[in-house]
């Protein structure tokens, strides 16, 4: 238990940290740095966004992931999974009336009250880099639901690591 509450300490310290970084750089950034988001786009240009360049073909694509998998007591978010969650920021920033719920799962393993807290703590992760991102904070809401919603309902590894995500949910499209 009391290493539980060390890594979950280590964890919440990183964060604070990598925070405390990105305000910096946005902060030195300036406002007169940021684009409008009005610029038109011809068909087949690339975007760079955060440091990548997307086509609007590989943007749509990254859109339609809107599940994040987890590993077994884990809410650290994969660096495979980053630049589809930076899309889905990129999206919200662009649309303020847009809101998202954004839900955590977990396997059936553990008692009740660990699996919420759990799926809660992958809940935020997600929504903290969108926040991170630039989207406010009013348009994301975060539930965890913990084992009580699988994706699938068998008992071994198979169904376990598809039950052990995050699902964002638009609520207005």
């Amino acid at each position: 238990m009391a290493s539980k509450i060390l890594k979950t300490m280590v964890v919440s310290v990183k964060a604070i940290v990598v925070m405390g970084a990105i305000l910096g750089l946005v902060a030195c950034g300036g406002a007169s740095k940021r684009k409008s988001g009005s610029e038109v786009i011809g068909v087949g240009d690339n975007v760079q966004f955060f440091g990548t360049n997307l086509s609007p073909e590989q943007e749509k694509e990254l859109l339609a992931q809107r599940t994040y998998y987890f590993g077994y007591d884990s809410n650290e978010v994969s660096e495979n999974d980053t630049l589809s969650v930076y899309v889905h920021a990129k999206r919200l920033m662009n649309s303020p009336n847009m809101h998202v719920r954004v839900e955590g799962h977990t396997d059936e393993r553990g008692s009740r009250e660990y699996n919420v807290a759990l799926g809660e703590r992958r809940a935020n992760a997600i929504a903290n880099i969108l926040m991170l991102k630039g989207v406010a904070q009013n348009q994301i809401s975060v539930v965890s639901y913990g084992k009580e919603k699988p994706a699938l309902a068998g008992h071994d590894e198979s169904s376990w690591s598809q039950n052990r995500r995050v699902v964002i949910v638009y609520e207005v499209e």
